[in-house]
């Protein structure tokens, strides 16, 4: 019973004195697999079922196929889901993924327009969606990726900037 306690009271002062560092981990993480959910429920082709059967909130995103993450917290670093055949739309909420340095859904067959909210992925430094159907304006938001070093949107109906 004593070891309990002093878990609990560990516990309590930890929530106590260092409430941005018990939480935050635990909110980017649950950030983090709503926007990959979200992103998952606006494809509506997965030939391979490889989204379908993989990505599961019964497992850590961290191990589902296309996703890496970084080791210190557990955060998404790259989405990478090129040449798979998936159809479907980008659902703004992808644009609230904590830490992605590289997205990549080339030669996919993705369509619509690309979310404004891709501009909040501050730390990205690539971004390929070529060879899909995208159409509409080139948000201007992509300006705000500093980061940014290869972007790549060809083969696609994009206009603007």
């Amino acid at each position: 019973m004593g070891k309990v306690w002093i878990i609990v009271l560990v516990s309590v002062l930890l929530l106590m004195f260092f409430p941005d560092k018990c939480i935050s981990m635990t909110t980017s993480n649950f950030t983090d697999q709503s926007a990959l959910l979200a992103f998952k429920a606006h494809i509506t082709f997965d030939p391979p079922n490889i989204l379908a059967h993989n990505w599961s909130s019964k497992t850590s995103f961290c191990d589902w196929i296309g996703i890496s993450c970084n080791v210190r917290g557990q955060r998404v670093t790259a989405l990478n889901l090129p040449d798979m055949g998936l159809i479907g739309t980008i659902p703004p909420q992808l644009g609230n993924l904590s830490f992605p340095q590289f997205l990549n859904i080339s030669n996919d067959s993705f369509h619509g327009y690309l979310p404004s909210e891709i501009g909040n992925l501050h730390r990205l430094k690539s971004i390929d969606v070529q060879a899909n159907n995208f159409t509409g304006l080139i948000p201007e938001s992509f300006g705000n990726l500093s980061n940014v070093q290869l972007v790549t949107l060809a083969t696609n109906s994009l206009t603007g900037i």
